[in-house]
């Protein structure tokens, strides 16, 4: 969660910045397209790899959901390391 500059009340992320988030994390983590597309597959993502790798350049919205699966793919394909 992001802070709104004081006001006590934290915001969410915009769909925008969850995005980037992800594109950059993807790509600064060492996986490929397939092996990502595959592990968010296998935990519930029913976006098509295509799909992800438009959603991965910034091309493409997601739901929530998938957004949130994507980002849970990444983080736990890099922490499995190579």
């Amino acid at each position: 969660m992001m802070d709104d500059g004081g006001l006590g009340t934290p915001s969410l992320p915009s769909a925008k910045d969850r995005r980037k988030f992800a594109a950059a994390e993807f790509q600064s983590g060492n996986i490929s397209l397939p092996g990502l597309w595959t592990y968010y597959y296998g935990i519930g993502g029913n976006v098509d790899q295509l799909g992800v790798d438009a959603y991965l350049h910034e091309l493409m919205e997601l739901a929530p959901l998938q957004m949130d699966l994507i980002q849970t793919a990444i983080k736990e394909t890099t922490a499995d390391g190579p």
